[in-house]
């Protein structure tokens, strides 16, 4: 099946936006697994190796550096809701997954033996042969645990990290570059020229409809959620800023570079002009916000390396760069709108 890209047509549905604060286990829940969010289009492109497929089965996988990047967002994003705990020697990979798994887990009634076979499921942890690992488990995590068991005050509704040793050192690198680095800082924390500060807003999540036709003959509805790392909505001035925080495993200098740089391998471009704009979107429902009527909006990425000496960078998304992402952004709601019109199965080509 031939079908031109130019034949469909995105609708946003102003009244359908909604600004929602939810924590991360609700918004990766079931209650919103039928959005589409920039992460899964990437499932769907095939500059990143997508398929229809693979859209609809997307991987599940956690890693190392996924723990360390959501550590240091948790820390510098939501500090009055998180804290980094002392070194407790947790093991490391996916080995500390199923120690915190047991651990949160564990009932008297239940052998631990029992709760790591259901960890290793879980996690994926040696699932053919967590039998002859279960001593191994026990042994490399009963300190981890006795350590946990120590008291320690903590504030009320703050909610402690535990890193291995190693992470724990990456994460403390990461949060000192960022505090040291002013501009990072003045992004996250604006003033104005009085020195008052301007509200800026964290990990908010938000909620569109898009309608998208087919030659004005057939058309579908796709849910899209977005979570806002930063943003500050300054009204009295007419602008919209939207953070990005980033963690990179190579020198943050390579982060822009168009041939090798982060910026292009995750089609990060793509991201920052979804949110930009579903967050224009929102400010023009609210606040009338608009290019006539003089509102103007800055996109920024505050990346901090996670290697040593673990700089910390600010980086200004250009119009091209916006551009570029509207272009991708476009096309690949528009292949998902097509799929859910034509049938997953369907062998569509796009032009």
């Amino acid at each position: 099946m031939q079908v031109k890209f130019s034949d469909f047509k995105i609708i946003p549905l102003l009244d359908s936006i909604k600004r929602l604060d939810i924590d991360d286990n609700t918004y990766f829940s079931s209650k919103y697994r039928n959005y589409v969010s920039n992460s899964s289009l990437k499932y769907i492109n095939p500059d990143e190796n997508g398929s229809p497929d693979l859209f609809k089965n997307p991987p599940h996988f956690t890693t190392s550096s996924l723990n360390i990047g959501s550590s240091v967002h948790e820390l510098l994003l939501q500090p009055d809701s998180f804290v980094l705990g002392p070194k407790l020697h947790k093991p490391t990979a996916k080995l500390g997954q199923v120690a915190d798994y047991v651990y949160s887990h564990r009932k008297n009634d239940i052998p631990i033996e029992e709760t790591i076979r259901e960890a290793s499921q879980e996690i994926g942890y040696y699932i053919n042969q967590i039998e002859s690992k279960i001593n191994n488990v026990i042994e490399k995590c009963s300190p981890y645990w006795n350590a946990l068991d120590e008291p320690r005050w903590v504030k009320e509704n703050v909610e402690e990290i535990f890193l291995s040793d190693n992470d724990y050192d990456v994460v403390s690198g990461c949060m000192n570059s960022c505090f040291e680095n002013e501009q990072i800082m003045n992004k996250l924390h604006p003033k104005d020229v009085f020195n008052d500060p301007i509200p800026s807003y964290n990990e908010t999540t938000f909620l569109i409809d898009f309608l998208i036709t087919y030659k004005n003959k057939k058309c579908t509805i796709l849910h899209f959620k977005m979570k806002a790392d930063n943003y500050t909505i300054d009204v009295e001035n007419k602008k919209i800023v939207l953070n990005d925080l980033k963690t990179t495993g190579h020198p943050v200098r390579w982060f822009m570079n168009q041939e090798y740089g982060s910026l292009v391998k995750y089609h990060y471009y793509r991201q920052l002009f979804l949110y930009n704009w579903i967050l224009w979107l929102y400010c023009s429902r609210e606040y009338g916000a608009s290019k006539q009527a003089g509102w103007q909006s800055e996109c920024n990425f505050l990346v901090v390396q996670t290697i040593p000496d673990f700089s910390s960078r600010c980086y200004n998304l250009n119009k091209s760069w916006l551009l570029k992402g509207k272009t991708e952004a476009e096309c690949l709601l528009k292949r998902v709108a097509a799929y859910q019109l034509f049938g997953w199965k369907t062998l569509i080509n796009f032009e």
